[in-house]
C-alpha cells in the first residue's frame, strides 16, 4: 500500500507540523506533498523524507507573500499528481480538502478547521476593513467558501482535532468528524517543588493569539510576564510592554522546560482551535488561566486545574487573574498533570492507526 501524506505548507513550526511528525513515524514510507516549503522550518525528523511541492514553491519571498496568493491554492493543490497512492492523510487546514485521488483510494482528512475568515469570523473581518476592501472581501470570500465546501466532500472520513472543530465541520461543512486531539508530548513534563513570581505564554506571536490583553493586564497589575516565540506582532507588543513584560525570543527545549515548571501559571487569551500549549503548561502541573471558548473548554476544569475568563478585554482578564491568585494555594499540581494524560501523542499515534485500520477495512468490504 503507498501512502501520501499532505500539508499545506512548512512555513512555521507549530502544532500543525507535530501532527505531521507523529503521522511520518506511523507511515515511515510515505511521502509529504505541500504547497510550499522553506527548509528550516521543515521539521528536523522529516527533513530527509521526500517532500513534494506544487509551482507556488518556485516564487520568491513566498513566506512573505504566501497570504496574497491564496486565489491560487485551489489550483496548486489540485496539480498534485497522487494517483499512484492507494492511501492519503491529509492534515491541517481547508486547502487540503481538495486533493485529487483515484476513485478506489481513501482519503482521511485530519482537520484542525474550516477557514475560521470565511465562515464563524466572516462578519468580525468585514467590520475591521474600508469600504473599498469589503467589496474585494466578500468577493473573494464567496469564492473560497463555495470552492470549500465542494473539495469537503471530495473527502472520505473527517478527524476532528476537538469537539469544539467537530461542531464547525458540521455546520459549515455539513460532514461528521471523528474527535482525536492531536498529539503532546506529556512525557516531557514534572511537578516542580518550587515556584517563581512569573505568569507565562508561549506560542506564535500572531494577532489571533491575542497577547496585547496579556501584555495590557500584566501592565495594569504590575505583574512579571514572560512570552516566549517570535511572530508579526512582536514590534507592536513591545512598544506597549511595561517594564515588568519580558520577551524571550526562541527559547532552548531545556530552557523551555524550566519555564514551564517554574511559572506561576501560565496565561491564554486566544479563541483558539485545541491549544497545545495550555495542555503542555499542565503537563509541568501549572494552572492555566485560559479564554472561555474554544478548545481550551475541553483541556482546562475550572477551579481544578486553572481557571476561566469570559471576555477578551483587559478587564475580564485582570479579573481571571485575580481569582487565580485568591484561590492559588487550592491547585494541587500532581492532578493538573494527570489531567491531560490523556492527550499524549500515545495516544494520538494508536487512535490514529485504529481509525485508518478501520476505514480501509470498510473500504475493503
Amino acid at each position: 500500500m503507498r501512502v501520501a501524506i499532505v500539508h499545506p505548507w512548512f512555513l512555521v513550526l507549530g502544532g500543525g507540523e507535530k501532527v505531521i511528525e507523529e503521522l511520518a513515524e506511523l507511515y515511515p514510507e510515505a511521502d509529504i506533498f505541500v504547497l510550499f516549503s522553506v527548509p528550516q522550518m521543515v521539521p528536523a525528523s522529516i527533513r530527509d523524507r521526500r517532500i513534494y511541492t506544487t509551482f507556488l514553491n518556485r516564487i520568491p519571498w513566498i513566506r512573505k507573500l504566501y497570504r496574497e496568493l491564496m486565489l491560487l491554492y485551489p489550483t496548486a493543490i489540485e496539480s498534485l499528481d497522487l494517483s499512484t497512492y492507494d492511501l492519503v492523510i491529509s492534515s491541517s487546514g481547508p486547502v487540503t480538502f481538495g486533493i485529487n485521488i483515484r476513485q478506489d483510494a481513501l482519503h482521511i482528512c485530519y482537520c484542525h478547521s474550516p477557514g475560521r475568515s470565511w465562515w464563524d469570523q466572516y462578519a468580525e473581518r468585514q467590520r475591521s476593513i474600508s469600504p473599498f476592501g469589503k467589496i474585494i472581501y466578500t468577493a473573494l470570500a464567496s469564492y473560497v467558501r463555495m470552492w470549500e465546501f465542494s473539495a469537503a466532500q471530495r473527502v472520505d472520513y473527517f478527524i476532528a482535532n476537538s469537539h469544539y472543530i467537530a461542531q464547525r465541520i458540521r455546520k459549515y461543512l455539513r460532514r461528521d468528524a471523528m474527535v482525536i486531539y492531536p498529539p503532546v508530548n506529556i512525557s516531557m513534563g514534572y511537578c516542580c517543588d518550587h515556584h517563581a513570581d512569573y505568569y507565562l505564554s508561549v506560542g506564535r506571536l500572531e494577532e489571533r493569539k491575542r497577547l496585547d490583553l496579556l501584555v495590557h493586564a500584566c501592565n495594569q497589575l504590575q505583574r512579571h510576564l514572560v512570552i516566549v516565540g517570535i511572530g508579526t506582532e512582536e514590534k507592536r507588543l513591545k512598544r506597549i510592554a511595561g517594564p515588568t513584560v519580558e520577551f524571550r525570543g526562541h527559547v532552548s527545549n531545556a530552557e523551555l522546560t524550566k519555564l514551564y515548571a517554574e511559572c506561576r501559571a501560565f496565561l491564554f487569551a486566544a479563541d483558539e482551535d485545541f491549544g497545545i500549549a495550555p495542555v503542555e503548561a499542565q503537563a509541568f502541573g501549572r494552572p492555566v488561566i485560559a479564554y472561555k471558548h474554544g478548545g481550551a473548554l475541553e483541556t482546562v476544569r475550572d477551579g481544578e486545574t486553572g481557571v476561566f475568563f469570559d471576555c477578551q478585554t483587559v478587564d475580564s482578564l485582570v479579573s481571571g487573574i485575580q481569582r487565580f491568585e485568591g484561590l492559588e494555594d487550592t491547585f494541587i499540581p500532581n492532578e493538573i498533570r494527570h489531567n491531560v494524560t490523556h492527550f499524549d501523542a500515545g495516544i494520538f499515534k494508536t487512535e490514529m492507526l485504529r481509525f485508518v485500520e478501520d476505514a480501509l477495512r470498510t473500504r475493503a468490504q
